[in-house]
């Protein structure tokens, strides 16, 4: 493992390069000094060109951050992730037919990554059979562009599936919270864990290299060995970003990473609206013990 800036991490990305970048909507687990630094470079030396990008989740804050770094014309060539919304600079790219574009149910993402990571052929599943994400209706695609490629459907002991390909990926863009001098990663003030240990290791498998984003270094052998998260066997790279936040609103909460609960009363109420009316619906149909 060897330590690098963001900006050095930049440079190693490559002309047509595929990149799994972690995290979630909000800046959850996002490594966002990462991306800010990609979009650095290409602005200052328009390079690397035609680059994909891959999201489990929509990464963004729905306005400037997160994918939307990757927002121009030359830059990125593919987005594949479950909602775009979170990053409107590629709303605007999809739509303006200037980049392909797939978004894809995010339970079959995650589960694609496994299948990455494991070496499998793909991932087989029902799931977005009949729906947009089917091949006979629109495949995924958000731009004409968009080759139809991602997904097929197949027959498999007289029943129809959807058969859904890895991606070749070159590069994983992940975060945690603190590397040891070997690179083990663990995530004790993250959010959202994700999946960034299958990321890593469909990386590795592709012959890429893995980059994580922490926000400090602890010194070899002082990590408990329960919480590391990310192999160092798998890390190639780690950026320090000192004023990595937790999520794009919050610094740091303790009770976002599950240290402490808050007191009950200490949560503002949710004021009533269309969102409240979705909550309250969706609480209806939890049972004793389901959460």
């Amino acid at each position: 493992m060897e330590k690098i800036t963001a900006d050095e991490a930049a440079h190693l990305l490559e002309d047509g390069d595929a990149i799994l970048i972690s995290g979630s909507g909000g800046g959850h687990a996002v490594p966002e000094a990462l991306l800010a630094a990609v979009e650095r470079r290409f602005l200052a030396e328009g390079k690397p060109l035609g680059l994909t990008s891959v999201s489990v989740v929509g990464v963004g804050d729905r306005a400037d951050l997160g994918a939307s770094h990757l927002a121009h014309e030359g830059l990125l060539k593919r987005a594949v992730t479950s909602a775009l919304v979170d990053s409107p600079g590629l709303v605007r790219l999809a739509a303006a037919d200037k980049i392909e574009a797939y978004t894809l149910p995010q339970g079959v993402l995650s589960q694609l990554m496994r299948d990455m990571a494991a070496g499998r052929p793909g991932l087989l599943t029902k799931t977005g059979l009949h729906t947009f994400v089917d091949p006979r209706q629109q495949g995924a695609r958000q731009s004409p562009r968009t080759p139809p490629d991602f997904v097929e459907v197949v027959n498999l002991v007289g029943e129809e599936w959807l058969f859904f390909k890895p991606v070749p990926v070159s590069v994983a863009f992940l975060r945690g919270t603190t590397a040891d001098e070997d690179g083990n990663v663990t995530m004790e003030e993250e959010a959202v864990l994700g999946e960034m240990l299958a990321m890593a290791q469909a990386t590795r498998r592709a012959g890429g290299i893995v980059i994580v984003q922490v926000k400090r270094m602890a010194r070899r052998g002082a990590l408990p060995g329960k919480e590391v998260k990310i192999p160092g066997i798998l890390v190639d790279f780690v950026v320090v970003d000192a004023e990595q936040r937790q999520t794009y609103a919050t610094y740091y909460d303790p009770s976002y990473s599950g240290e402490l609960r808050i007191p009950d009363g200490h949560i503002k109420s949710l004021p009533f609206g269309p969102r409240k009316v979705i909550v309250r619906r969706a609480a209806m149909e939890l049972f004793p013990g389901a959460v």
